[in-house]
């Protein structure tokens, strides 16, 4: 059969590539990005205080399609958000304002929800006409309003580039819930799953791993787990034994805390990809930064300069991505038959000359400014910077809006301070 474009492009000389793959990051962290990095704050204090007590439609709304446009002119053609850090799921308004945010960009969005992190029942606050109002909910709550979230996406409610993944905020850790509750919780998750033909996608950190192994029965590959800190030889290779997969956040600050094994886990035969981990406290989208950045800590870590190579670390944020979430045989690679996500990288520019191993200089000298061109599912979403489906001023606008709305009711100006010992000295 013959085709007739409707456009075409000149790529001479540049570089066309599938599109990044963001296979974990958080939505709300766009509006609160930076707040309570100060020697006596705690950024996540500060973000799960507003993710829960002072957004609103319009916050979620507002910073899903910021965090959307910022993914988009980084190259991330699709990405992962867990519905705050928790996540928030009292009410399904949170998810499908986010969506509809997101919508409006273009890109494909996974969005998780699911039960979160104990103590039960939460505190939280819903704004109607300006108002707060006290609500509380419960677990079974946030599992009722899950279920109804999945059943949405299962009628097709939310288009064809969003769905869903279940996400409880983390996996085999009875700390605060007791092992009875967490099996219960657990249960309940991966029936969600099963009834509406669902990944799990989750944090685990050191010993969840092994903890879930023994009593949950909810690894395997239809789940991804991100960051796997600190975890042993033996949770390494159940990981391996389950075909779990792992996101990989170079940039987040869990990796600062306690390494993650990602050389030991790929040796062993896990499928890693890497994430962002959204854009707060101190992070952005662009997974070219975030490839780097994981080369550069597992060859320090290792003492040996050929770990991951090039042409490794591309894999990991392009078809190992698309496998880690289920979509390896729909994007992830240039291929006929898959889905036309792809990014064109602007390569006359002096950082990229002279033209030769495309492949090294993606990982090692590209940014998310260098890509002019996105295409998702045959769409033109951005053409030489210039995004199409949504008017950016309008999306910086009405994230400045709401980012000030959200400090008018949460009081949090002193936040944003400059503290004593910013300057002159190596530490706070």
């Amino acid at each position: 059969m013959a085709w007739e474009a409707r456009d075409s492009i000149d790529a001479c000389g540049d570089i066309v590539m599938p599109g990044l793959i963001d296979v974990h990051g958080h939505a709300g962290h766009g509006l609160v990005k930076t707040m309570g990095d100060r020697p006596d704050g705690d950024w996540l204090e500060v973000a799960e205080a507003v993710y829960f007590r002072h957004s609103t439609e319009a916050f979620w709304r507002a910073e899903a399609a910021l965090s959307g446009l910022e993914r988009l002119k980084f190259g991330v053609t699709t990405g992962y958000s867990m519905l705050g850090n928790i996540p928030r799921t009292d009410d399904p308004r949170w998810a499908v304002s986010h969506i509809e945010g997101i919508r409006g960009i273009g890109i494909r969005e996974i969005v998780g929800v699911g039960p979160g992190l104990p103590p039960w029942p939460k505190m939280t606050q819903i704004y109607w006409d300006g108002v707060a109002r006290q609500h509380e909910f419960t677990e079974e709550n946030a599992i009722e309003v899950t279920r109804e979230i999945c059943e949405m996406a299962s009628r097709g409610d939310f288009g064809s580039r969003v769905t869903v993944q279940v996400s409880p905020s983390r996996i085999g850790d009875p700390e605060g819930l007791g092992e009875a509750s967490l099996a219960a919780q657990t249960r309940a998750v991966m029936q969600i799953a099963s009834e509406f033909d669902l990944m799990i996608n989750a944090h685990a950190y050191s010993g969840n791993i092994a903890y879930a192994h023994r009593h949950l029965e909810v690894l395997g590959p239809r789940t991804v787990l991100a960051h796997c800190t600190g975890i042993t030889p033996d949770e390494v290779q159940i990981l391996a034994e389950t075909g779990t997969h792992v996101a990989h956040c170079p940039s987040a600050r869990a990796m600062i805390r306690d390494g993650c094994p990602v050389i030991e886990m790929l040796d062993a035969g896990v499928n890693v990809a890497i994430g962002t981990d959204g854009s707060g406290p101190d992070r952005t989208f662009c997974l070219f930064k975030d490839m780097r950045t994981a080369a550069i800590i597992h060859r320090i870590r290792s003492r040996d300069d050929r770990i991951l190579p090039p042409g490794k670390l591309l894999e990991m944020v392009t078809i190992d991505a698309a496998r880690a979430i289920g979509m390896e045989k729909q994007i992830g690679s240039l291929e006929v038959g898959k889905k036309a996500d792809m990014i064109i990288i602007n390569t006359r520019q002096p950082h990229q000359y002279p033209l030769a191993m495309p492949v090294h200089r993606l990982v090692y000298v590209t940014s998310g400014q260098d890509v002019g061109t996105v295409i998702v599912d045959g769409e033109i979403l951005m053409r030489n910077r210039q995004v199409i489906p949504a008017d950016e001023d309008e999306v910086l606008a009405d994230a400045q809006r709401e980012f000030l709305a959200m400090l008018d009711r949460s009081g949090f100006e002193d936040e944003l301070q400059i503290p004593e010992g910013f300057w002159g000295q190596p530490r706070y």
